[in-house]
């Protein structure tokens, strides 16, 4: 990496770090860009070379979270360990890091479903991680399949939807929810749930 490259990288890092905070300070409606800048100390105009408006920072938050989620994700998938167990790390491992800042994870997800709801179109990043995910989950259970530890005649690819489906929706339940219970504990115990019914010898 140059040094041109190492700077730009480290003046859209510092945009970001700045609006995390005062996103999560002061609400993201109330937050100006001119409040990021000042903050920042950069000009008005660099900031628009990184993010094309407010909402692109939600978005950029989503993409670096979920890079940085999936790089130790790929750890777990070499682990000779049984698919359920591998199933249950994953998704709860994804769980606890968006416990870890719940607040913006709520910012990100809200702010994408409001813009289906405005534009009809899925934007590309979201509509890419439950793509990801999905395909993980599908090779987790066909390996599953294989070893014999899940009912050879579950379809793989309904199962590994209805996992993803289910994680999403128990995403948005929790931000929803007022209640302050544990994401990872409610999915931990989803999948114990799930594979009463689909495991074949998984106790």
């Amino acid at each position: 990496m140059s040094l041109r490259e190492k700077k730009k990288l480290e003046t859209k890092n510092k945009i970001f770090e700045v609006s995390g905070r005062l996103f999560k300070e002061k609400g993201f409606e109330n937050t100006t860009i001119d409040e990021i800048t000042k903050e920042a100390g950069i000009a008005k105009g660099t900031f628009f070379n990184y993010f094309p408006t407010k909402e692109a920072l939600l978005m950029y938050f989503g993409e670096q979270k979920d890079e940085l989620i999936y790089e130790l994700i790929e750890k777990e998938t070499i682990k000779s360990i049984p698919i359920k167990e591998k199933i249950q790390n994953l998704l709860v491992f994804l769980a606890e890091s968006y416990e870890k800042d719940k607040e913006l994870t709520k910012l990100v997800m809200f702010e994408y479903h409001r813009n289906i709801m405005h534009t009809g179109l899925i934007p590309d990043e979201p509509k890419n991680s439950i793509h990801r995910l999905n395909k993980i989950l599908y090779d987790f259970l066909d390996e599953g399949v294989k070893k014999g530890e899940i009912k050879n005649h579950i379809e793989v690819n309904k199962a590994a939807e209805n996992l993803t489906a289910i994680y999403f929706h128990s995403l948005i339940v929790w931000l929803k929810s007022e209640s302050d219970y544990s994401f990872s504990s409610d999915i931990s115990e989803k999948i114990d749930m799930l594979f009463e019914g689909i495991g074949d010898r998984i106790q």
